[in-house]
């Protein structure tokens, strides 16, 4: 079942960072933007919904905390694009773009790190870095650049994925990764 639900993850993931697959969702009598969702994206088995911002993100998953990104992204000195929101059952995610390079930070309350990772990458490198006492799990094509991280902290799973979009492997320093890890929420 697991192998399964990763593989569906995985072709969402593929499909939403791709901009593809996007299938409108009429709600009735919806009146309030920032509580409902403006679009389902069905994907698979898996239902996102475009939320207005991260709080409205969080509300629409049934998370009882909040979701909190850094803005702008502390990854390089890109020009990043103001995030986008999704959500599903107990899932959030933000996604930006920052000119060659694309970040999606995923938050999951009450979900397992394979549940929430829709990531079969495979990494030439892996190891794992200490941020304040939580344990991330980085992941990288080239030595010391990280382009995928998993940790738990506080009954939430969280992902962040740091892609290059044109040639090249743009990711994140060990500094980044810290600055990341310690700031979302």
């Amino acid at each position: 079942m697991n192998k399964f639900v990763m593989t569906i993850s995985a072709a969402a993931l593929a499909l939403t960072l791709a901009g593809c697959g996007k299938a409108a969702d009429t709600k009735a009598g919806t009146t309030d933007a920032a509580e409902t969702p403006e679009e389902t994206v069905v994907q698979g088995e898996i239902a996102w919904s475009d939320s207005e911002d991260a709080a409205a993100a969080a509300k629409s998953a049934g998370q009882t905390g909040d979701f909190v990104i850094p803005t702008p992204l502390p990854i390089g000195d890109y020009e990043w694009s103001a995030p986008t929101f999704m959500a599903m059952d107990k899932v959030v995610e933000a996604h930006s773009d920052g000119g060659g390079i694309s970040c999606s930070i995923r938050k999951g309350e009450g979900v397992s790190l394979e549940d929430l990772s829709a990531d079969l990458n495979e990494y030439k490198f892996d190891w794992t870095k200490d941020c304040d006492g939580i344990e991330v799990t980085c992941h990288g094509y080239e030595e010391g650049i990280a382009n995928f991280l998993e940790w738990e902290n506080e009954g939430c799973s969280y992902d962040v994925w740091c892609m290059s979009t044109g040639e090249g492997n743009l990711g994140m320093s060990d500094d980044e990764v810290y600055a990341m890890v310690t700031s979302i929420k």
